[in-house]
């Protein structure tokens, strides 16, 4: 009894440790997370400066020299107006089609055709607008370059304005957020340019490092990392690292908590435990009972409300609520919504004539069969009665050949009545799809496609109404 006490007690206190671990690991992505939004917000704000300072020049006027000096003048002072509202901006510049600067308080006549913020919107005309990797100029600070394209209508570069931003800026920024109960906060490119920090280190800002861990998870296509306790090349101490990509730039946050630190309330529980190991244990089991218990009855209330009890897929209200997030996903691609609305053939005839229970058996075969037919991220569910609905992310070419398949599927599947014979099924499937470059309202997607149903069902079951992906309906 005292060796399996005393393994229950080892069992808890390394249940606690990965529990604290899972705590820190949950607190550095959500505080890398909240940077690297606060980061993004930030650029996307000044991109929209940019923007205004863009809609103030002609293309034409982007010439230096400029043969008429007024017009040059006038232009320098509204393009410096707006310069001014940028906090932390040092540097900027107006560029003509070969990235000579013609306006700004950068060096007039200067050719950046080089930099890397120039090349890259010459070279790709769906890009509008980036910020860069850390720069070291010959001269003043380390900084980074935020940049927006000036395009005509058929996106033909025709210049570009482009503010430089201290790297200040990202510092303040940290030194706002604090590390809380993190020990360390940091910034950099993916070159591993060390960008910012906090606590400060001013001696390593601009500094390029060559870690192999941040080198794999540059080249990785993983937004958010964590990794075991590592020595920092900044400090060199010993630290658990979460890593988080700023989505649209080239930026990393790097969030570091000292081992020591989020120990230090385990080895206090540890310590009291192993005083008063045989009341934790006493009193463990019985939380333990309790706690399964509860979780247990959670998650079958849990599942009871979003499952149908007959077919065990998604009920009506659960379907719904995962195809309104599959139609957020396919708007924010732009990608094809389509619906099936899949109803029994003559249900009323196979419960009239052998029973609900085998009527039932009916409903769980068609339930079995959309399952069987679709993928793993389709949205399947039971709508009510004899009427079952599928929701996929692909255009109506896919759409159609999912509903064939599951018509098959159906015609093949087989159901036995009280005597041991089988029951042929069928159903009839109304098809409704669009493409989701416009605002999708699930109910009129679900009411297309019950017309669609409705008029198979009136023309003679057992077939596929397509009429409703067209062009009248996205």
């Amino acid at each position: 009894m005292l060796g399996l006490s005393s393994l229950l007690l080892g069992l808890l206190l390394w249940s606690s440790y990965q529990r604290t671990w899972e705590l820190q690991e949950s607190r550095l992505a959500f505080s890398s997370e909240l940077i690297a939004e606060w980061i993004r917000g930030s650029f996307v704000a000044s991109d929209y400066l940019l923007r205004d300072m863009a809609g103030q020049i002609d293309p034409d006027d982007l010439r230096y020299p400029h043969p008429d000096p007024q017009a040059h003048a006038d232009l320098s002072q509204r393009l410096e107006q707006r310069y001014k509202t940028f906090p932390h901006a040092f540097l900027y510049g107006a560029f003509d089609r070969q990235c000579v600067v013609t306006h700004g308080n950068a060096r007039l006549g200067f050719d950046a055709s080089e930099r890397e913020y120039c090349q890259r919107l010459q070279a790709d005309p769906e890009l509008d607008s980036l910020v860069t990797r850390g720069f070291r100029a010959n001269v003043g600070p380390v900084n980074v370059t935020q940049a927006r394209a000036i395009r005509d209508e058929d996106g033909r570069f025709l210049g570009l304005v482009a503010i430089a931003l201290d790297l200040e800026f990202f510092s303040q920024w940290l030194a706002r957020m604090g590390t809380g109960r993190v020990d360390s906060l940091a910034i950099e490119d993916d070159q591993q340019m060390l960008l910012a920090r906090y606590p400060p280190f001013p001696q390593a800002i601009g500094q390029l490092f060559d870690d192999p861990n941040m080198n794999d998870f540059f080249a990785s296509d993983e937004q958010f990392r964590v990794y075991p306790p590592v020595r920092s090349p900044v400090d060199q101490k010993h630290r658990y690292f979460g890593t988080r990509k700023v989505e649209g730039t080239p930026y990393t946050i790097i969030l570091g908590i000292d081992r020591a630190d989020w120990l230090a309330d385990w080895y206090r529980l540890a310590w009291l435990a192993v005083l008063g190991w045989t009341l934790i244990m006493a009193l463990g089991f019985i939380a333990l009972r309790n706690y399964l218990r509860l979780l247990e009855g959670r998650n079958a209330l849990h599942q009871q409300a979003r499952t149908d009890p007959l077919t065990g897929i998604a009920n009506r209200s659960y379907f719904a609520a995962l195809a309104e997030r599959e139609i957020a996903r396919a708007q924010r691609t732009q990608g094809w919504i389509a619906l099936l609305m899949v109803d029994v053939d003559r249900f009323k005839t196979i419960n009239d004539t052998h029973g609900h229970h085998v009527g039932d058996r009916a409903l769980q075969t068609f339930a079995a069969c959309c399952s069987r037919v679709t993928r793993t991220e389709d949205v399947v569910g039971r709508w009510g009665g004899d009427e079952f609905v599928v929701l996929i992310s692909q255009d109506q070419t896919a759409a159609l050949g999912l509903a064939e398949r599951l018509l098959e599927e159906i015609r093949a599947a087989k159901v036995l009545n009280d005597q041991g014979e089988p029951l042929s099924l069928s159903a009839s499937i109304g098809l409704a799809c669009l493409r989701a470059d416009q605002p999708v309202d699930l109910d009129a997607l679900l009411h297309q496609a019950d017309l669609a149903m409705l008029e198979v069902k009136r023309s003679g079951r057992g077939r596929i109404g397509a009429e409703n992906c067209s062009s009248a309906f996205g």
